[in-house]
C-alpha cells in the first residue's frame, strides 16, 4: 500500500513538472499526517532531501539542479556564475550556484553540489524571469549581480560579457539601466569599465 501511495504522489508530481516539493504537499497528497509522509519519503530511492522539510525528484539523468537552487527559498532566483552557463557565455566549470533571495539561508549541499545564498534587499530584488519552474537572472542581471557582488572573479564576467555581446543576448541600455537601479555608483562604474573595454551593440529587437 505504502508503494502505490509513494507512486500516486510520483505521478501527480509529474503531471505539474513539479521537481521540488515540501512536506506539507505530500501529507496533502495523500491525506496523512506529516509523520506519515516523512517516514513515506525516507523509505523511497526516487526521492531526495534537500534540507528539513523539503524534497526532490530524482530524475534518471540527474537531478535539475538550476530548477532545484531556485525553489529552496521563495522568491528567490538562481544568478551570477551559474546564469552564465545557464546561458552557455561561460566556458568555465561551475563549482557553485547562487541564489538571490531576500531571506537569509544556510548553504545547501547536494551531493557534490553546493548551493549558497545570497541576501538581497527588495529594491535590488529584480530582473529574473520564470522558465517552466526555474526562477533564473536575465543576463544583464546576473552580469550587474556578480559585480555587485565581486563574485565570480572580473575575469569571468567579462568572459561572459564578451560571449553575450557577440550572441546578441546583451543590451547596453538594459545593462546600464539596471546597473542604475541597484543604486550602487561602483556597480555602475564597473559596467561602464566593462562596455568601455569589451564594446557592445545592443542586441536585435
Amino acid at each position: 500500500m505504502a508503494y502505490i501511495k509513494m507512486q500516486d504522489i510520483l505521478d501527480e508530481f509529474s503531471r505539474h513538472n513539479k521537481k521540488v516539493f515540501s512536506i506539507n504537499d505530500v501529507a496533502r497528497i495523500i491525506d496523512k499526517p506529516k509523520t506519515y509522509a516523512s517516514k513515506l519519503l525516507s523509505h523511497s530511492r526516487k526521492v531526495g532531501r534537500i534540507e528539513r522539510g523539503k524534497y526532490y525528484l530524482r530524475d534518471f539523468d540527474g537531478p535539475d539542479m538550476y530548477e532545484i537552487a531556485s525553489q529552496i527559498v521563495f522568491p528567490s532566483y538562481v544568478s551570477m556564475f551559474a546564469a552564465f552557463q545557464y546561458y552557455s557565455i561561460t566556458e568555465q566549470d561551475i563549482v557553485r550556484y547562487s541564489v538571490v533571495t531576500i531571506k537569509r539561508h544556510r548553504p545547501v549541499k547536494i551531493g557534490d553540489t553546493v548551493i549558497e545564498f545570497v541576501t538581497f534587499g527588495r529594491d535590488r530584488f529584480f530582473g529574473y524571469k520564470k522558465v517552466g519552474n526555474l526562477y533564473i537572472a536575465t543576463v544583464e542581471k546576473a552580469i550587474i549581480d556578480s559585480l555587485y557582488m565581486g563574485s565570480p572573479p572580473l575575469s569571468y564576467v567579462e568572459e561572459a560579457f564578451s560571449a553575450a555581446s557577440r550572441m546578441g543576448l546583451v543590451s547596453k541600455d538594459v545593462l546600464m539601466n539596471t546597473a542604475s537601479r541597484m543604486r550602487s555608483k561602483v556597480t555602475e562604474k564597473k559596467v561602464l569599465a566593462l562596455i568601455g573595454t569589451s564594446g557592445i551593440g545592443d542586441a536585435p529587437g
